[in-house]
This record gives C-alpha cells, structure tokens and sequence, in this order.
C-alpha cells in the first residue's frame, strides 16, 4: 500500500491515469507535469475530461489523501511528539484510501 502522505506516490497513482487516448501534444503535457511531481497541475489536467468511473474515483482519493498529508504535517509541526487523536484519525482514514486505491489497482481499473 502506498503512503499516500507523501506526494511522491500520490503522482505515482496520476501517472497510471493518464488516458491511452490523448493526442501527442496533451501526453507530453501529461508527462511534463508529472515529471514537475505537481498535484496542482494534475488537478488542472483533469478537470472537465471526462473519465470512466474508477479513474474519476481515485482522483477523488488522491484529492483527499493530499489534504489529509497537508493536515498531518501541518499536526506534526504544532503537536508534541505525543499520541493525538486526530493524528490517528488521520492516519486511519489515509490507510482506507491506500486501500480502495490498492484495490482498484489490483483489478486492472487503473491501467
């Protein structure tokens, strides 16, 4: 399972979501954000295409897993290095996206 805190494998996950059906132009721009390693510039790529089901789902996921990541950092700055319940909470819910991601990849949805 990925750790979906930290953005080097939430970009891993964007880069199996790239549509086998774009023109040159647009793959190269794909490509070139992803090797930026930037989430902001997928969120753009993304927006208004129209995607099957699964790829519209895990970019729901890694949405959510990067303002968790973005939470859990902010935490861990602020917080003493003691159990915090959000921390947990955070941590839990970052494992259950790990998961449905996992298992969409596991099924071949992504690819």
């Amino acid at each position: 399972m990925p750790d979906l805190r930290l953005r080097t494998f939430r970009i891993r996950v964007y880069g199996q979501l790239c549509p086998g059906d774009l023109p040159p132009a647009e793959r190269q721009e794909f490509l070139d954000i992803l090797d930026r390693m930037d989430e902001d510039g997928m969120a753009s790529f993304f927006q208004g295409r129209r995607l099957d089901p699964h790829r519209q789902r895990a970019l729901e996921l890694l949405r959510e897993a990067r303002e968790i990541g973005d939470r859990l950092n902010l935490l861990d700055r602020t917080l003493p290095a003691l159990p915090h319940v959000e921390i947990s909470q955070c941590y839990a819910r970052l494992r259950d996206l790990g998961n449905e991601l996992g298992d969409l990849e596991a099924a071949g949805l992504l690819s």
